[in-house]
């Protein structure tokens, strides 16, 4: 008798060794996440970093790829802020705040970054 197919054990690769073709990719280029290809078609397609001189907030930025991928492509002038739960590690050009985006305290922190920017 075969086991159940919950009990069968999954050949698929989960957390940290997921290895697939854009987690090298990420790796080799200096990105934290392979998310930030996903930003990065999404930019090709629609021109979206480009149009963004008010700025980008990123939400649930840990670890910080797509953090990366705005300062690389948006206005240099343009403020990159990232929010999450957990601690952001620093991204040059970028603000990282620690915080629960539901709070008011957060979004004030928000508006704090942006005030700070010149905005």
């Amino acid at each position: 008798p075969q086991p159940p197919p919950a009990m069968v054990k999954s050949s698929k690769k989960t957390g940290k060794n997921r290895q697939d073709k854009f987690y090298h990719l990420a790796k080799e280029q200096g990105f934290r996440s392979r998310a930030a290809f996903k930003l990065l078609q999404l930019n090709r397609r629609f021109n979206l970093l480009a149009n963004a001189p008010r700025g980008v907030l990123d939400l649930c930025a840990a670890p910080g790829g797509w953090m990366q991928v705005a300062r690389k492509h948006a206005p240099p002038s343009a403020p990159i802020i990232g929010v999450d739960l957990v601690p952001i590690k620093t991204v040059a050009g970028c603000v990282g705040l620690v915080g629960d985006i539901t709070t008011e305290s957060c979004r004030a922190a928000i508006r704090r970054a942006l005030a700070e920017h010149g905005d």
